[in-house]
C-alpha cells in the first residue's frame, strides 16, 4: 500500500514545474552550440563558467561564486598514423588527452577489449610494440595502464562503434601520458587487423605533437543553507566539461542541466524549510582527470564541512532507459531510497557499484558516502559517447525532466530527514576497498604504474597536483 506523502505540498509544484519547464534544453543548447566543447583552457570553457553563474545567481542560491585553481593544461596537436609495412599507408588519428610530443615505431599487437586475459595471451609480443585494443568492456585507462606495465611504446584506441569517428578519452588522467596514444575509428582499426590477419606483422610509425601549459580552470559553487542542521551538507554536481572534439551533450550536460534544474525548483518550492544544506557544484575538467572535484573536495575538507553524501550526476539526463539510483557501495541508504519511492509511487531501481574514473571519487576518497542517478535499459557502452557526435540533437528532453523530477524530491528528502542512515568511511575502509573492491580494479592498475614508474602514492600525487 503506498504511504502518504508528506512532501506533496513541495511535490506537486516540483514536479509540475520540471515537466513544463523548457530552461535546462535552452541551457543545454547554449552550452553546445554557442560554446563548444567547453573544454580546459578553450574560450567556450571560459563562457560557460560565467553562464553558470550566472543561472546559479538567478535562480537564488547564496555564495554564489568561482573557484578558481590552476593546472597543467593540454593542448592538441597534429597527430600521424603511419603504416610503414606490409603496405605503406598514412591513416586518420587523434592524439588522445595527455599525450606529449612524441615518435614510437613499433609492431602492432592486438588485444581485444584489453582485459588481463589478452594482454597475457600476447606477453611475449609486447615489449616495445604498439597495443591495439578496441573501446568498451571495461575503461580506457584500464587497457592503457596494462600496455604500460607490459613494456609497450604506444597505444592505439579504436573505437568499437562503426560510423562514429575517432574516439577520444584522456591517457595521462592528471599528468604527461607515459606513452603516446592515439584514437581511431572503427573503420580504421579493422583496417589495421585485416592486415595483421592476411600478414602477420604490421610495422606502423606515431607521431604526436601535443604540449601541456599551465591554464586556469573554475568549478562554479551556490548553496541552499539549511535551517536547522546547516552545517550538514549534500553536495550536488556534475561537470561542465566535454572532450575537445565533442559537445559533449549527453556526456556530461545531459546531468549538468539536471543540477541546475535541481537548483531552480529546489530553490523556488523549498528552500524556506530545509533542514540541512545543498551544495550545487559544476565541476571542472573531469574528463581529464577530475581536477575540479578533487580542487572541491580538498577545499571542503580544509574547511571541515560535515558533507554526508555527494551526487555526481554526470551525464545523467541521458535518454534510452528509465532512471534510477546508484549508490556507490552504501548499501545502509537503500532503505531510504526504498522509502522515498514508495512515498513517491515510484519504482526505483537501485544499483550498487563504484569506479575510480568519475567525480565521485574524490569525495570516495575522503570516505563521503556517494551515489548517482543512473538510466537504466539503455545499451550497454558509450555508443556516440566521447565523439563529435555527441550533439544536442541526441539529447532528449523527458529524460532530462525524469531525472530531474527525481534528483530534486530525493534530494529534499535527505535535507529535510530527522536523521540520514549515512556513516563516514573511516580511512582504513576507504584504503582496504581500493585494495579489494571488484569495482577499483583500475585504481589498483594506476596504483602498479605509479609503481613501476617511481611515482609517489597516486593519492598524495593527485592531491599534491590539484592545490
Amino acid at each position: 500500500m503506498t504511504k502518504t506523502n508528506p512532501y506533496l505540498a513541495q511535490d506537486r509544484p516540483i514536479v509540475g514545474d520540471v515537466y513544463t519547464s523548457t530552461e535546462p534544453m535552452t541551457l543545454l543548447t547554449t552550452l553546445c552550440d554557442d560554446f563548444g566543447s567547453r573544454f580546459g583552457g578553450t574560450e567556450g570553457a571560459k563562457l560557460a563558467s560565467d553562464l553558470l553563474m550566472e543561472k546559479f545567481q538567478a535562480y537564488g542560491l547564496h555564495n554564489v561564486h568561482k573557484a578558481a585553481y590552476d593546472y597543467d593544461g593540454w593542448y592538441r596537436g597534429e597527430a600521424t598514423l603511419q603504416v610503414l609495412s606490409p603496405v605503406q599507408r598514412e591513416l586518420t588519428c587523434i592524439s588522445l588527452p595527455y599525450c606529449h610530443a612524441a615518435e614510437v615505431e613499433g609492431n602492432v599487437v592486438l588485444v581485444g577489449e584489453g582485459l588481463a586475459k589478452d594482454f597475457e595471451k600476447e606477453k611475449e609480443r609486447l615489449n616495445g610494440s604498439i597495443v591495439l585494443s578496441q573501446s568498451g568492456g571495461i575503461h580506457r585507462m584500464e587497457k592503457y595502464d596494462r600496455a604500460i606495465l607490459h613494456d609497450a611504446s604506444g597505444f592505439i584506441f579504436q573505437n568499437h562503434y562503426p560510423g562514429y569517428g575517432e574516439v577520444t578519452g584522456t591517457i595521462g588522467w592528471n599528468h604527461e601520458a607515459t606513452i603516446p596514444g592515439i584514437g581511431v575509428s572503427y573503420e580504421t582499426g579493422e583496417f589495421l587487423k585485416r592486415l595483421h590477419k592476411q600478414n602477420g606483422d604490421v610495422r606502423v610509425r606515431i607521431q604526436t605533437t601535443d604540449e601541456l601549459r599551465q591554464t586556469t580552470a573554475w568549478n562554479i559553487v551556490g548553496e541552499l543553507p539549511g535551517r536547522v542542521w546547516p552545517e550538514e551538507v549534500i553536495v550536488v554536481g556534475c561537470h561542465y566539461d566535454g572532450h575537445d572534439i565533442s559537445q559533449g551533450a549527453n556526456d556530461p550536460l545531459s546531468g549538468m542541466v539536471v543540477v541546475t534544474e535541481m537548483a531552480r525548483v529546489l530553490s523556488a518550492y523549498a528552500a524556506d524549510g530545509l533542514g540541512r544544506t545543498v551544495r550545487f557544484v559544476a565541476w571542472s575538467n573531469e574528463e581529464v582527470g577530475l581536477f575540479g572535484a578533487y580542487h572541491d573536495a580538498r577545499q571542503l575538507s580544509d574547511a571541515q564541512a560535515q558533507v554526508r553524501f555527494t551526487w555526481n550526476l554526470d551525464s545523467a539526463g541521458s535518454p534510452g532507459g528509465r532512471k534510477g539510483i546508484q549508490l556507490h557501495r552504501v548499501p545502509d541508504f537503500e532503505p531510504f531510497i526504498e522509502h522515498a519511492a514508495e512515498e513517491m509511487a515510484l519504482d526505483i531501481p537501485i544499483g550498487q557499484g563504484i569506479s575510480g574514473y568519475s567525480d565521485h571519487f574524490p569525495y570516495f576518497l575522503q570516505g563521503i558516502p556517494t551515489g548517482s542517478i543512473m538510466t537504466v535499459g539503455r545499451p550497454a557502452g558509450r555508443g556516440f559517447g566521447h565523439t563529435a557526435f555527441d550533439t544536442v540533437d541526441k539529447t532528449d528532453a523527458m529524460a532530462i525532466r525524469e531525472a530531474a523530477a527525481l534528483g530534486a524530491r530525493i534530494v529534499l528528502r535527505m535535507l529535510s530527514a530527522d536523521s540520514l542512515p549515512l556513516q563516514a568511511r573511516s580511512a582504513e575502509e576507504v584504503e582496504r576497498m581500493l585494495k579489494e573492491d571488484s569495482g577499483l580494479e583500475q585504481h589498483r592498475l594506476r596504483e602498479a604504474v605509479y609503481e613501476k614508474l617511481g611515482r609517489e602514492n597516486l593519492r598524495q600525487y593527485c592531491d599534491a597536483v590539484r592545490t
